[in-house]
């Protein structure tokens, strides 16, 4: 789930220039965790990338602690773990610091299909992350995340109704049936096409990766 290559040398606007006039744009689905550094880590970089390369990311959240018990909210990172956090943190030029123990992302993560749901889903995602990482906000408090909630656009009382009736737990649980029937072993885990690519790496290395495949889409024969 780290920064696997190196920087790789790029022309940024030919390759933009390719993809859009082939194609228009890829959707792109990302299973993630707001409890996860890397995943604000890719966040980040997919910010810049989504814009410039043309595609969509569709975020699809799933509770690493379902799946990994050492994920347990409240947990304290070992230093393992906060070791590999801090290299692929220097690896791709994004410094961030891990949390000492793990979040509780589940309200949030069940927050963020509330907000799908009401169409502002982008406005809501940011400012998750960036409360849990930029702030460092308790993400896991309902009034957190309320407040996130309305600035994103969103009823705070119907927000707040949308979690206490824990609803959107079932999607949850398609999203992690979906990543394992694509082997998404680690997140954040991008889908391209029928390849999991986990984890994340340096911008330079996703632009090509990422642009690869949307040229590769745009050349595929039209239905």
């Amino acid at each position: 789930m780290g920064a696997g290559a190196g920087p790789c040398q790029l022309r940024p606007g030919r390759e933009r220039a390719s993809i859009e006039g082939v194609m228009g744009r890829v959707r792109i689905p990302i299973f993630f965790d707001y409890a996860s550094t890397l995943c604000y880590i890719a966040w980040r970089i997919v910010r810049e990338l989504e814009g410039e390369l043309g595609f969509e990311a569709l975020w699809k959240g799933v509770p690493i602690a379902l799946r990994d018990f050492r994920a347990k909210p409240g947990r304290t990172l070992g230093e393992l773990e906060r070791q590999k956090v801090l290299m692929v943190a220097a690896e791709t030029g994004i410094l961030v610091a891990p949390p000492v123990s793990w979040i509780d992302s589940r309200a949030a993560l069940q927050g963020s299909e509330l907000a799908r749901d009401a169409g502002v889903f982008p406005a809501y995602h940011d400012a998750v992350f960036r409360a849990a990482f930029d702030t460092g906000d308790d993400i896991s408090r309902p009034a957190v995340l309320e407040a996130i909630a309305e600035q994103a656009g969103m009823d705070r009382a119907d927000f707040r109704a949308g979690l206490e009736s824990g609803r959107m737990e079932s999607r949850l649980q398609d999203h992690k049936r979906e990543a394992e029937e694509f082997s998404a072993l680690g997140y954040p885990t991008f889908i391209l096409g029928d390849f999991p690519l986990i984890g994340i790496q340096p911008i330079e290395s996703m632009r090509l990766l990422l642009g690869r495949y949307i040229q590769q889409r745009g050349e595929e024969p039209q239905a």
